[in-house]
């Protein structure tokens, strides 16, 4: 059985102009292999990082706490966990343990006496999950802080750029990070922020009687992941411009593009969309893009696999007379169509509706070749609520909407 990432590429087209320059998108689709391990998951490494704040009182913290618990439950002996709660002040409730049955017992005992008090330090809360976690980390495991909060950051690191930053430089250490925002008073741009930076994923639970169900959600997979740490590495020509869509984590240094994509789990697959624009160049037949994929495979092994890309010099007549790849462009558009909406969003928030409208049409209008009329009609539906401004709860909706849209989730 296979054991590696399939990796597939395409270009919209494969010919650029000689005389000017060409806008070429490029598709990597990674599917993830299925379990080749028999009745087996790796061993985890959680932290769970839980809100403890005044405004969690209620509801809120009660399904927080059975969640946690209903994660314990799930955890085997192999596995390992840490417990913090924060408000003003971060408190270590345990430090990363193994699920033996009598600690089990104890930590359920801790999680069911957490009661709510005053200020949000997410930042220092989340720093101290993170610290746990690395201190346990063992060699085969998947590592992840599952951080939970209703509010905003207002004590300690407040910054969405500063604690990107801080999430990206773990991820790099084998620390990978899954928000979850709870109610309408949270950033959603800070929690997505540090799930994209952090290699984990960015839930919205409208409501708290779902929180159980979404921890589970996370939990399975986990439980099944077969590809970990993966990454593109991409040689970008001299004078070509990339960009990565959909706000995956990337980096450019010299010519080399690195996007980091987290991991996957049995059977998944992510589609990656990078737009890049060509110089004209007269003298040379072909453009070469050498790509690079590194991952870990399920018994943590790691492994590399390469491919190289080719797009060949033709005149701009022959350019512009070739068929693009409709089904490349289809899906393309439809995760640009989504980048840009995250962005109109950001516009309405700030008041700068009749902006958000304009970027928004300006979208549907030059996607409108490759996207369907139910797509369509759905965008100009935005457009027109966006111009009217949003209720906090329709931007939460959306905003959930777009992220699963521009990073092809299933």
């Amino acid at each position: 059985m296979e054991t590696r990432i399939n990796l597939q590429t395409q270009f919209d087209g494969d010919l650029i102009a000689k005389e000017v320059p060409t806008e070429r998108i490029l598709e990597l689709i990674l599917n993830a292999p299925l379990s080749s391990v028999s009745n087996s998951r790796p061993s985890l490494n959680l932290a769970v990082v839980i809100d403890r704040s005044g405004s969690m009182q209620g509801a809120k913290l009660e399904y927080v706490k059975r969640a946690a618990v209903h994660v314990l439950d799930l955890l085997t002996e192999r596995d390992q966990v840490a417990l913090v709660i924060y408000d003003s002040e971060v408190e270590l409730l345990s430090p990363s343990i193994a699920m033996a049955p009598g600690n089990r017992v104890t930590l359920t005992r801790k999680i069911q006496q957490v009661t709510a008090r005053s200020s949000t330090n997410l930042g220092g809360g989340w720093l101290q999950g993170c610290q746990e976690v690395a201190l346990a980390a063992r060699e085969g495991d998947l590592n992840r802080v599952l951080l939970l909060t209703d509010g905003l950051a207002n004590v300690g690191i407040t910054d969405l750029e500063e604690l990107g930053i801080h999430a990206g430089q773990l991820l790099e250490r084998g620390v990978s990070t899954s928000t979850f925002g709870v109610g309408l008073d949270f950033n959603e741009y800070l929690m997505e922020n540090m799930a994209n930076q952090g290699g984990g994923r960015f839930y919205f639970i409208e409501d708290p009687a779902s929180i159980p169900a979404i921890f589970e959600q996370e939990f399975q997979s986990l439980s099944t992941v077969t590809a970990s740490h993966i990454q593109l590495a991409l040689t970008i020509p001299n004078g070509v411009s990339a960009q990565v869509l959909g706000s995956w984590r990337n980096e450019l240094e010299g010519e080399k593009l690195v996007v980091m994509l987290g991991d996957l789990a049995a059977g998944l697959k992510r589609e990656i969309y990078i737009r890049l624009l060509t110089p004209p160049q007269k003298k040379q037949t072909y453009l070469s893009i050498p790509v690079t994929l590194n991952a870990h495979d399920e018994t943590g092994q790691s492994y590399s696999l390469e491919q190289i890309l080719s797009l060949s010099y033709a005149s701009q007549p022959k350019v512009s007379a070739m068929d693009q790849r409709k089904d490349v462009m289809a899906r393309y558009s439809e995760v640009l169509l989504a980048d840009q909406a995250s962005e109109a969003l950001k516009l309405e928030r700030a008041g700068e509706r009749e902006k958000a409208r304009r970027l928004m049409d300006a979208s549907i209008l030059s996607s409108s070749p490759h996207t369907c009329s139910k797509i369509r009609e759905d965008y100009q539906h935005l457009s027109e609520r966006l111009a009217r401004g949003l209720d906090e709860q329709d931007r939460k909706d959306r905003h959930q909407e777009e992220y699963i849209r521009k990073q092809r989730r299933r």
